[in-house]
């Protein structure tokens, strides 16, 4: 599992990856957080969330599982007892906390150009609507947005939201892997042109299909199993 993720825009380390990492059970590490939460939250508010966890011997079961990020792991860290393994996993986190940092800029740099991206497409929308003499409302803005969406995310922006739980005034790019935010990025420029040359709606939907079957989808897929591993 991997131990330093992005959420949101923060690095956190959970509960589960740091029970692996020092060979501890799960149930050990979340008392431990327990016990120390107020030392904890002096370096920030903990996050917890509800799991299911396969069992060695089948079936499934709901861990509560926390959030820590740098600071708090490391906290964390100095109340375990010193061996080779934990030792071992300080080393580790130092590691991939420097590593993440880095994946972390370069998203917020990715995240900041699809946002930029997103105002010619709208703008595109609005100049050829206007150049037909027709009319505009919110949907037509809001359509482009669902059309990028369904290909690169498989849903829309509103069901990406129920599905992580994002609250309604947050911007989903927030919640987008590196290469979920490239490719949106690819697909919004892509459109924008489309747009300007007066493609239709199914015109536009099935080059960009085939611009996500050719670009995007392998390289998907091949970062859903990192992050899962």
């Amino acid at each position: 599992m991997q131990l330093v993720e992005i959420k949101k825009s923060d690095l956190v380390a959970n509960t589960i990856a740091i029970a692996e990492g020092v060979k501890k059970d799960h149930d050990t590490i979340i008392k431990l957080v327990d016990r120390n939460k107020a030392d904890l939250e002096e370096f920030g508010s903990l996050g917890f969330e509800i799991r299911m966890v396969e069992r060695s011997q089948g079936g499934g079961r709901s861990l509560r599982v926390a959030f820590l990020n740098e600071q708090q792991t490391t906290l964390l860290i100095t109340y375990m007892r010193n061996n080779d393994i934990v030792r071992a996993f300080k080393k580790k986190l130092v590691s991939d906390f420097f590593r993440m940092r880095k994946a972390l800029a370069s998203k917020k740099m990715d995240r900041n150009t699809a946002r930029l991206e997103y105002k010619p497409m709208t703008d595109a929308i609005k100049h050829e609507r206007e150049a037909q003499g027709k009319t505009i409302a919110p949907h037509h803005f809001s359509n482009e947005a669902d059309l990028i969406n369904r290909i690169a995310l498989d849903m829309t922006a509103a069901k990406f939201r129920v599905y992580h739980d994002i609250g309604k005034k947050e911007s989903i790019r927030d919640y987008l892997t590196p290469e979920q935010i490239h490719c949106v990025t690819e697909l919004q420029r892509a459109n924008t042109v489309f747009i300007t040359m007066g493609w239709n709606f199914e015109q536009r939907k099935s080059t960009l299909m085939g611009i996500f079957d050719k670009n995007h989808r392998l390289p998907l897929i091949e970062e859903q199993h990192r992050l899962a591993a």
